[in-house]
């Protein structure tokens, strides 16, 4: 008797526990067409797991129907009602107060055909919130089609010729499969060797960071990403691809990847290698490690224009080769890579794995002419190098994902990398004030061997609360680097007055890079309902940066050793940086139309620079502010509107602060500053989006606009013997550039053809200062394209794309030269379906680019074609003959104009080549997908 108390008490609290996990379900019942109340309509609650009847009951004569006291867990809700279809709809309960199901549209069986074949059209495209939804098999391919070749269909949505996916104006940084990531960073290994039929929708959104997706509160980190979501007779068993092929003047190619699926499980592997120009490493990967800074504006040997940033982030000297590859010389590439995910424990636990190993070597030469606009005249430079480089790389990375209970979770992500690269290169130049003034003319070569090594962690720890939208949340993060370069230069540098020589600098030197990086974060974020649509999100943020920088250069002895160290070209500087900082946000939701935030975050940031050189060291404070807002709206159904801002402060670089001349290149020296001061940036951006299904049209349109307060520039100081000197400092004057494009599609009916248009402008304005004076540059690039494309299951598939643009490249110093231009370019593709399983493809790419006041005028036409028979039923095996480049024109060219300087450059590129092919798509899947 003296326990009953203790039972009595733990009776109570789980019945109080069990009661205030109930919830209230509501809706309200109407015929679809006529909108008239469906009173007595039979409505029934069923349990998931076993469809065994949980509740019951019956519209009233108002329409409304509620279900009280419903527990956590999954049920089935079947609405029936004499000659009307029935209504079926899976949910899950997980404790809310109240879940209001809000209109719930009947159809009438007699309707129900032609409405079906109008929801499916309608289906075929949804919008979710921002996620916009494709159906796949609403979109035709052709049978044994890549994902790839899907997403060419998908209105809003561009897949270039090296598998680089751009959507509504933004590049697509991830491709998920089941919201999982599939090989990381390197969307093209799926999107070229997943099959389109495996795909059941095509999810295209802008992915929050874990935190920001956790708490629903936009924290400004997003990724244009697509996720693949594959059906469910596609995930049980195995499929593939294999690659192989022979050519003329020993090219080759050779590429395979073998997949298993089993349920939520899934493995894959891959190997590739050749030197066709398939490098095997997604443009990721290039662009992660191909360092840059600056303004500039570059027309490709594509036609492609684009306004970009750029530097000698590549230079071999400042820590080896990036890899970065981008159609100069002659790659050789051997690469593959493992990925497993699964999950278990009712989902509960998740693991994803992948690994990299990778080598690449390109050989190749160049030649370039450089015009140098300078305050008291032009400066013209040519040169010519021939380029040896080599890179060893293995990668890999991992998490793991744990639902401790039903409020709280934890991720831990892991990744790291090893590299090795190496590089030889020879140069030759000369620099003339005029067509017969010689300024200098030299020679330089440079070796080098570079190890680099990269982690990163972060631990993810989320905590739900009993009341609906208090969150609490904390990030761990941490990246570190460390790269051990080795190198030696040797230039020979003759500089004339008059045509004769004046001087000449010889420089014979062993340079040694060795640097470290450490970054580590942590974050608390806390949220807190302050009533149904508004939610207040506060945080605090914790950073501490360590940056160490070892150059070193060393000139040869008496004793033919390299022991005399140069003071003047070496320095050890470290930069120390220790950031607290507070946030505050608000959130409005008002679930269908408005999703709006708007906040700030302040940070007292301490910056200590230490000289270990000189012994020096440097204490500053600054306080770092970063404002944020955006705004989701929902016109109607398919169409949307969404804005952000964001401003963040943007702290210099170690190689922008160390006081220390680099001379890795004897008449392009770079020095340090150590006072520079952070910018900060402001950037919008807006994004519309309209889709009319039934009549297959669709709009969208992106833009953005930033500018830079207090940026950091160079200086640019150009001597009399054509040395320039860079060095950096803050503007007071602001930077900014833009971004605009557009694209309306639909189909013309009559002829079954789907075209697409639209404009895209962007540009900037970048200042330095040349010789003491401020250079304003200018340059805008404006266009406008079109695509046709038509197709016909197993007879054809042709596809046009045009493009139309104007350039503009001002300066201030020179602003009487004129370099404005315009260009287009055609880029068809055809593929004919022949009797007999034969296949006829080609596709080519002609452009054209006007003379200027700096070039002459150039066109080009790449040309490609192949022929080919498919084997087998499913004509899964295909060979083929083909012939690259059929005109032999790919011969390597680019123009670009960089701040004050406008360059012209050739180079070795992949010419014209024969090559026989052999291509297997393999698979074997569960039920219905019989082989």
């Amino acid at each position: 008797m003296k326990k009953s108390p203790l039972l009595l008490i733990i009776f109570f609290i789980s019945f109080s526990y069990t009661m205030a996990q109930t919830t209230t379900i509501k809706g309200f019942v109407v015929d679809t067409t006529t909108q008239e109340k469906l009173n007595h309509a039979t409505v029934c609650l069923l349990q998931a797991k076993d469809s065994f009847l949980y509740k019951f009951t019956r519209v009233n004569a108002e329409g409304n129907f509620n279900f009280d006291k419903v527990d956590s867990g999954k049920y089935i809700l079947m609405i029936s009602y004499p000659q009307y279809a029935d209504f079926v709809e899976k949910m899950s309960i997980d404790g809310m107060k109240d879940l209001s199901l809000g209109k719930i549209n009947m159809i009438q069986t007699a309707h129900l055909l032609q409405d079906v074949i109008v929801t499916q059209k309608i289906a075929a495209i949804r919008l979710k919130g921002d996620t916009t939804e494709f159906k796949a098999d609403s979109f035709k391919v052709q049978p044994n089609a890549s994902v790839e070749d899907l997403l060419k269909q998908l209105p809003g949505i561009q897949v270039d010729k090296d598998g680089k996916i751009t959507a509504q104006g933004q590049t697509v940084k991830k491709v998920l499969v089941d919201g999982e990531e599939f090989f990381g960073d390197d969307p093209t290994l799926v999107t070229k060797n997943l099959r389109a039929d495996m795909v059941d929708k095509v999810q295209l959104y802008d992915r929050s960071s874990d935190q920001a997706a956790f708490t629903g509160i936009d924290d400004g980190d997003k990724q244009k990403t697509i996720n693949l979501q594959l059906k469910a007779n596609k995930k049980n068993g195995y499929f593939g691809k294999a690659t192989g092929g022979l050519g003329n003047d020993k090219y080759y190619i050779g590429q395979g990847m073998f997949n298993y699926f089993k349920g939520k499980r899934k493995f894959a592997a891959y190997g590739t290698f050749g030197n066709t120009g398939t490098i095997g490493l997604g443009y990721q990967d290039e662009e992660k490690y191909a360092g840059s800074s600056n303004s500039s504006i570059t027309v490709g040997s594509g036609g492609d224009v684009s306004i970009m940033i750029s530097g000698n982030g590549n230079d071999p000297l400042s820590g080896g080769w990036s890899g970065n590859y981008n159609g100069q010389g002659i790659p050789d590439v051997k690469s593959g890579g493992v990925h497993f995910d699964n999950k278990w424990n009712d989902d509960k636990q998740a693991i994803n794995l992948n690994y990299k190993i990778g080598g690449m070597s390109v050989l190749g030469n160049t030649s370039s002419t450089v015009q140098n606009n300078l305050n008291n005249g032009v400066l013209y430079t040519n040169s010519a190098s021939n380029f040896s480089n080599h890179l060893f790389r293995q990668k890999a990375d991992g998490s793991y994902q744990f639902q401790i209970d039903s409020t709280s979770t934890l991720k831990v992500v892991l990744g790291g990398s090893l590299s090795h690269s190496s590089a030889d290169n020879y140069y030759s130049n000369n620099s003339n004030r005029t067509l017969d003034t010689l300024v200098n003319r030299g020679t330089r070569a440079t070796t080098s061997d570079a190890d680099n090594k990269n982690f990163s962690g972060n631990i993810l720890w989320q905590k739900k609360f009993k009341k609906k939208g208090r969150t609490l949340s904390w990030n761990l993060n941490e990246y570190a680097t460390n790269s051990n370069g080795n190198g030696y230069l040797n230039s020979e540098t003759d500089f004339y007055n008059n045509n004769s020589i004046d001087s000449t600098a010889l420089v014979n030197q062993r340079k040694t890079n060795i640097s470290h990086t450490n970054d580590l974060s942590s974050n608390i974020t806390y949220t807190e309902p302050l009533n149904k649509n508004l939610n207040l999100l506060l945080s605090y943020v914790f950073d501490k940066n360590n940056s160490n920088s070892n150059l070193q250069s060393y000139n040869m002895g008496s004793d033919s050793m390299y022991s005399q160290l140069d003071s003047v070209y070496s320095n050890h500087y470290v930069y120390d940086q220790l950031s607290n900082g507070g946030g505050v946000q608000f959130n409005f939701n008002n679930k269908k139309k408005i999703n709006f935030n708007i906040g700030t975050r302040i940070s007292s940031v301490n910056y200590k620079q230490s000289n270990l050189f000189t012994d020096q060291s440097i204490s500053r404070n600054f306080v770092n502010w970063n404002p944020n807002a955006n705004l989701r709206y929902k016109i109607k159904d398919q169409e949307g509107l969404f804005l952000n801002y964001y401003g963040n402060t943007q702290q210099p670089s170690i190689s922008q602060l160390q006081p220390v001349l680099v001379n890795n290149d004897p008449l392009n020296i770079y020095v340090g500053n150590p006072d520079l001061r952070p910018a900060f940036n402001n950037r919008f951006s807006m994004n519309f989006y309209n889709y009319k299904v039934l009549s297959q049209q669709s709009f969208y349109a992106y833009g953005s606009y930033s500018f830079t307060s207090n940026p950091i520039v160079t200086n640019v100081t150009t001597n009399a013997a054509g040395v320039n000197t860079y060095n950096y400092f803050n503007l007071k004057t602001a930077t900014s550039n833009y971004y605009l494009s557009a694209e309306y599609s639909a189909k013309f009916k009559t002829w079954d053809l789907q075209y697409a248009f639209g404009p895209n402008v962007n540009g900037n304005k970048y200042v330095n200062f040349t010789n003491g004076i401020m250079n304003v540059t200018k340059s805008n690039s404006y266009g406008v394209y079109v695509r046709l494309a038509k197709y016909k299951e197993k007879k054809y598939d042709i596809s046009l794309n045009g493009n139309l643009g104007y350039n503009t490249n001002s300066t201030t110093l020179q602003n009487q030269i004129n370099n404005n231009a315009w260009s287009y370019s055609i880029n068809p593709d055809i593929d004919i379906f022949l009797p007999a399983k034969f296949q006829v493809h080609t596709d080519g790419n002609y452009n054209w680019q006007q003379a200027t006041q700096s070039f002459a005028a150039r066109s080009q036409f790449i040309w490609n074609a192949w022929i080919g028979k498919k084997f087998f039923k499913k004509e899964n095996l295909l060979l083929k003959a083909s012939v690259n480049d059929i005109l032999d024109q790919n011969n390597g060219f680019s123009r670009s104009a960089n701040n004050n300087t406008i360059s012209q450059s050739y180079y070795t590129t992949i010419r014209r080549y024969f090559m026989v092919t052999l291509v297997w798509n393999f698979s074997k899947m569960g039920p219905g997908d019989k082989k």
